[in-house]
């Protein structure tokens, strides 16, 4: 874990990383930085730390692989193997290493490291329980992949101390592959298995390891589109419901016909019942305003009051009406009221 003073820190939120914080110098673990005051970042005696995001596979939550652009040489990671998690050294100059962290097989700590190899092992149905971790990838680094010793060259005579020393832990090209497929089925976007495969013809494999890791490349994508087909799905469905429902309670025409505004990406099929909520509130609407223009006996009222009383008695019968036709009726009641108070020609009675 990279310890960050409050520079770095602060440099670091306003990246979009999470931040964590604590009172420098006691052992007690990282918290929340909502927990902290705002001004923590200028004040003595805190330290901080960048929140590792999670991931869950299998209903197993891990922290997510460390990437090489957050390692450093000499850096202490745990590389997730089918059978055991190797501790070990990050080294960019070693293949085998490299390999492993760019595929999404190295965490910071072996307990992560054991609930990887847990969720890659319950996704396919089994059930990991015994996970050794031991020291592995000692050896020098390899850039390139050992080629086959020329037989008449003599082998070169060794020390003491390498006879002595552990033996390597060699990689299969049946394990490699096997990290390929994990590393595939891990993947939730095709970004991230472009990435995972980004190297995958300089390892070896033969022709149907390779088609062997295209099919699963091409099922993977299928699951991925059909979530993105059903979380799609979802938001339409979400969608329509509330602009129905917005229809539904539209009080004018040109309320009831904004909603379209909001389905400029739908396609016809997927507009029409919105369409028809819409075209059946116009038409209501529609009668509305038709009733009360065919209601001439209450404007007839209106101009043939005798008097401030016959006017007032009309006055809750004219807030009954529509909306838009009380305007055009409170102005009938307001010339009446003034042909009442002043006589027809307007003198003063």
């Amino acid at each position: 874990m990279n310890i960050l003073n409050g520079n770095e820190a602060f440099a670091a939120l306003m990246a979009g990383k999470n931040i964590m914080c604590r009172a420098a110098g006691e052992l007690i673990e990282f918290d929340d930085l909502d927990q902290f005051p705002a001004t923590v970042f200028a004040m003595q005696n805190y330290e901080f730390c960048i929140k590792r995001e999670t991931t869950v596979l299998a209903d197993i939550q891990f922290t997510k692989p460390v990437m090489p652009h957050d390692l450093e040489v000499g850096q202490e990671i745990y590389i997730v193997m089918p059978t055991c998690i190797l501790r070990t050294q990050y080294d960019h100059e070693h293949g085998d290493i490299c390999i492993s962290v760019a595929n999404g097989f190295a965490q910071l700590d072996a307990e992560n490291a054991k609930l990887q190899l847990q969720a890659f092992g319950k996704s396919f149905g089994n059930m990991i329980t015994e996970i050794e971790v031991k020291d592995g990838f000692n050896d020098k680094p390899k850039k390139t992949r050992a080629s086959r010793k020329k037989l008449d060259a003599p082998e070169p005579a060794k020390s003491i101390s390498e006879e002595h020393s552990e033996p390597k832990v060699e990689i299969s090209i049946e394990t490699e592959l096997q990290l390929y497929l994990d590393g595939i089925k891990a993947c939730t976007s095709e970004e991230e298995i472009n990435c995972t495969l980004f190297d995958v013809h300089r390892v070896g494999f033969n022709e149907n390891q390779l088609s062997e890791i295209k099919v699963a490349k091409e099922c993977k994508l299928v699951e991925l589109s059909l979530d993105l087909n059903t979380s799609q799905d979802n938001q339409y469905k979400n969608l329509l419901n509330e602009l129905l429902e917005k229809a539904e309670e539209a009080k004018t025409p040109v309320e009831a016909t904004a909603l379209t505004t909001y389905t400029k990406s739908w396609t016809e099929e997927q507009r029409k019942p919105l369409i028809d909520a819409i075209h059946k509130r116009l038409n209501e609407l529609n009668v509305g305003v038709e009733a009360d223009v065919q209601l001439p006996s209450l404007m007839v009222r209106i101009q043939n009051s005798k008097n401030e009383h016959e006017l007032n008695e009309l006055l809750p019968e004219i807030r009954s009406r529509h909306p838009d036709i009380q305007p055009k009726l409170m102005g009938y009641v307001r010339a009446r009221r003034f042909e009442l108070e002043n006589g027809p020609n307007g003198a003063a009675q």
